[in-house]
């Protein structure tokens, strides 16, 4: 069987890691897309305004690689209306640990060193950065992203579009709501509510946030 192509949706900087993975699953990595073409290549490959639809209808596949959840969601909405969700595949580092008795959507993207624990949920276009770790049991809705090297105890629930920053813990059992953002280097003891920032050690919520508020720098 020939190799799948793939164009990636994004050319940022987080699109330079998910290719890194997309190389290193052993598919044939062709072209990126990005609304900004003052970089007209990245990586060796050219940077395209769209997915060429003879792609598409060849059967290629298609990842979006954009960071900020918000963002992910809003681009994997345009690009799920027009790429059948087969060609929209979870992309797994070799690196990575996927548990056989965990479940991972369509668009999911799980980088070096991450995993996934016994029983885990993981929904679409969710983002699993380097060293991340979703223990046994946990839960990830759509569109939620683990930052690099953090971590969460057995059972945690994540909500749609939430981040968890770099290097923060969740106890076991806590359940962080939707639209919030945890800070880096946090320790989650309790339960967080929607539509909040929270960090600290331990974490306490400082404001208020809606959805589609940046948190990456």
């Amino acid at each position: 069987m020939s190799t799948r192509q793939v164009v990636v949706v994004g050319a940022g900087g987080h699109a330079v890691s998910v290719a890194e993975s997309i190389l290193a699953a052993g598919y044939e990595l062709v072209a990126f897309t990005s609304d900004d073409l003052s970089t007209p290549v990245l990586l060796g490959r050219p940077v395209l305004v769209e997915v060429p639809q003879d792609h598409v209808d060849s059967g290629g596949l298609v990842v979006v690689a954009v960071g900020d959840n918000a963002s992910r969601e809003r681009v994997w909405g345009v690009v799920s209306s027009r790429v059948p969700f087969e060609q929209l595949p979870t992309i797994v580092h070799p690196s990575a640990t996927v548990s056989a008795l965990a479940s991972v959507g369509p668009g999911t993207v799980i980088l070096q060193g991450a995993v996934v624990g016994s029983a885990a949920r993981v929904g679409a276009a969710c983002l699993l950065n380097s060293g991340s770790i979703l223990e046994h049991e946990g839960t990830m809705a759509d569109f939620s992203s683990l930052a690099p090297g953090s971590v969460t105890g057995g059972r945690v629930t994540i909500g749609w579009g939430s981040a968890i920053g770099i290097g923060a813990v969740v106890r076991h059992g806590v359940s962080i709501g939707r639209d919030t953002v945890i800070g880096s280097a946090s320790y989650v003891h309790e339960d967080v509510p929607d539509g909040v920032v929270a960090y600290g050690t331990p974490a306490r919520v400082v404001r208020q946030r809606q959805h589609g508020d940046p948190y990456l720098g």
